[in-house]
């Protein structure tokens, strides 16, 4: 067999198999392999045919057949496909180290990208029309800031495909960027979440003698009043949280001083907790460095303070440790359960668990807190913080000119 190539106009019969003709010229046999390939621009499968041939006996030209059924037809390198330009970029990502959770959301935003286009679309097909129709589908179905992290995987396998000389062209170099108009991110107002609150801790229902309902009380205040990601909340163990002094020896007063219980620690208390971040939990179970690789100390409030010593002293009085995680939940349970409360309180069904650090942030920035604390309770940068909640800080250039007065004025 010569080789794949379009078949010149000569005169062909058929044998007993279909698909493969005798050449009446070459004395040779000949297939036609009819395909259906994805036409971004169509919007569609359309059909196509390829033929393949100067095969030297019917037994080679049936073998070749059969390959092609199987999907061992392949032109060349360059017909990669998105999936293709996945699997490229995947062993980079294994050989550079990268996280298991990291190639799972690239592969999750394919599968987001390829409810508009194909998975199996040939980058060679992929032009700047197609490109535009593409975004423009996704703004309508994503956030801004979606819209902007599918963009950025789309670019990346288009980059990996032109690096590695696959596709001749990437046109997406002389583009920039899509113009997102970021969506203000969700946030819970304080009576709703404090209907959860109520609502799981008024629970007595157990379930093998356990009341599970209290440390999921427990679980929820942690993520609202310490704004933690998902994955760093439930890593966490019972060594992180620690007694620690926000209050100077001068500045003890009857106010920061409190009783803790009498089912807690029996002694007065100075108020003083925080919560060390160092670690995260991925979906797939596996623990890594928090995102940004930043570790940190958040204080907590003293009724999230109060529940802790509940739920810590059941846990030891059960034989457990210290070093135990806290929260043994996994994410998607996480989430079930706060959709299911919601749900049960009548309240907005598409909260998630990262809607407590969008609220967490918001009251920062809202009660006056300076960005470089936030930067630091948060562990996101003063850039991601301001292009997040933006629509936050609008207006704040009048305070600019209010000092300024306050300076003239003196």
């Amino acid at each position: 067999m010569e080789g794949y190539g379009m078949a010149n106009k000569v005169k062909r019969t058929g044998t007993k198999y279909p698909n493969i003709y005798f050449n009446e010229s070459t004395k040779k046999y000949d297939i036609k392999y009819n395909y259906k390939e994805y036409s971004p621009l169509k919007g569609k499968n359309v059909y196509k045919a390829k033929w393949i041939y100067n095969c030297a006996t019917i037994t080679e030209a049936r073998a070749a057949l059969a390959n092609l059924q199987s999907g061992g037809y392949k032109e060349d390198d360059k017909d990669i496909t998105l999936n293709g330009a996945l699997e490229l970029w995947k062993m980079q990502a294994i050989h550079k180290g990268l996280s298991s959770q990291t190639i799972l959301n690239t592969e999750q935003q394919l599968k987001a990208i390829s409810k508009f286009l194909p998975s199996d679309t040939k980058l060679k097909n992929i032009t700047e029309q197609v490109y535009y129709q593409l975004t423009s589908s996704l703004k309508q179905e994503y956030s801004g800031e979606t819209v902007h992290s599918l963009d950025g995987t789309f670019r990346k396998l288009m980059h990996i495909a032109y690096k590695q000389k696959l596709i001749t062209d990437n046109f997406l170099r002389e583009i920039d960027r899509p113009n997102l108009i970021t969506s203000e991110p969700k946030t819970m107002k304080y009576d709703e979440f404090k209907k959860i609150d109520e609502y799981l801790g008024s629970i007595t229902k157990k379930h093998k003698g356990y009341n599970a309902y209290p440390k999921l009380q427990f679980f929820y205040n942690t993520l609202y009043f310490t704004g933690m990601r998902i994955g760093e909340c439930l890593a966490i163990t019972w060594e992180d949280f620690e007694e620690y002094n926000y209050y100077p020896e001068k500045d003890r007063t009857k106010e920061n001083f409190r009783l803790i219980g009498t089912s807690a620690t029996d002694k007065d208390h100075l108020i003083g907790m925080r919560v060390n971040v160092n670690k995260a939990i991925l979906n797939s179970g596996e623990i890594k460095e928090p995102k940004n690789k930043k570790n940190r100390n958040i204080p907590i409030p003293p009724g999230l303070e109060i529940m802790y010593y509940r739920e810590h002293n059941k846990h030891i009085a059960n034989g457990g440790n210290d070093t135990d995680r806290v929260f043994t939940y996994s994410h998607t349970y996480s989430l079930t359960r706060l959709k299911d409360t919601c749900k049960a309180l009548g309240l907005d069904t598409s909260y998630n668990c990262h809607t407590f650090r969008h609220t967490y942030i918001s009251n920062l920035i809202a009660n006056n807190i300076p960005l470089p604390i936030i930067e630091k309770v948060s562990g996101d940068t003063q850039a991601t913080i301001f292009r997040r909640y933006s629509h936050m800080f609008e207006g704040e250039e009048r305070l600019v000119l209010k000092a300024m007065e306050n300076v003239i004025g003196k």
